[in-house]
């Protein structure tokens, strides 16, 4: 049976000082097994944190310094950029999943590195994504990129992409994103363009300047 207690002098105030040295902390266990300690790390620069398992400094879920920055390094988030060119994927009304080959940051590991975000709980995923193709001609009058989730589509139209396209026959374009997903939802993208050729390319400039990424994170 479980015991509850109660403090009834409410101007009795309780501080944690462990001294010149060590970490300030309060520690939440359940059937003995530590699940949460929230405290001041004293190896952090007095950072206070909110950390899972029974120490601060490992698997912080919340750390605000001593200047007052507030990270949260467990919340999902990521970034993908495209580093190697992917030659006539499109064009002729060929739907393409777009591909990534490098990984800037995946922090959570919901991401798998080449194609699809993966959400580990339900909530609002803020999504972005630059995309620049080389090869468009006169005839591609339409198509679009899509961002395809388990709950529903976000559709970014282009009408008339040889109307776009520069001297170099390259298009951009990018969007944004605040989509609603459930544990276990995923996320990708796509692009169409029709009418013409498959001349369509996915170009690149490296990891450093990259013409085209796609990246994520949990908002709420």
């Amino acid at each position: 049976m479980a015991t509850k207690n109660s403090i009834n002098n409410k101007t009795q105030d309780l501080t944690i000082d462990p001294g010149s040295s060590g970490d300030a902390f309060t520690q939440y266990s359940i059937n003995g097994t530590s699940e949460f300690r929230i405290g001041v790390d004293d190896d952090a620069g007095d950072s206070f944190k909110i950390s899972q398992g029974s120490a601060l400094g490992t698997n912080d879920c919340l750390v605000i310094t001593a200047a007052g920055e507030v990270t949260m390094p467990l919340t999902p988030a990521f970034l993908a950029v495209v580093t190697s060119q992917k030659s006539g994927v499109t064009g002729d009304n060929t739907v393409y999943g777009l591909t990534y080959d490098s990984e800037i940051f995946d922090q959570n590991n919901d991401f798998n590195g080449s194609t699809t975000f993966t959400a580990p709980i339900t909530g609002r995923y803020m999504f972005e994504f630059g995309l620049t193709v080389e090869g468009v001609v006169s005839g591609h009058t339409g198509g679009f990129v899509r961002l395809q989730t388990s709950n529903r589509n976000y559709i970014n139209n282009q009408f008339s992409w040889a109307a776009m396209d520069n001297a170099s026959t390259q298009v951009a374009t990018s969007f944004s994103i605040m989509a609603d997903m459930d544990a276990s939802d995923t996320a990708f993208l796509d692009i169409q363009v029709g009418n013409s050729t498959k001349s369509i390319d996915i170009i690149t400039n490296g990891a450093t300047d990259p013409y085209n990424w796609f990246s994520g994170s949990l908002q709420c």
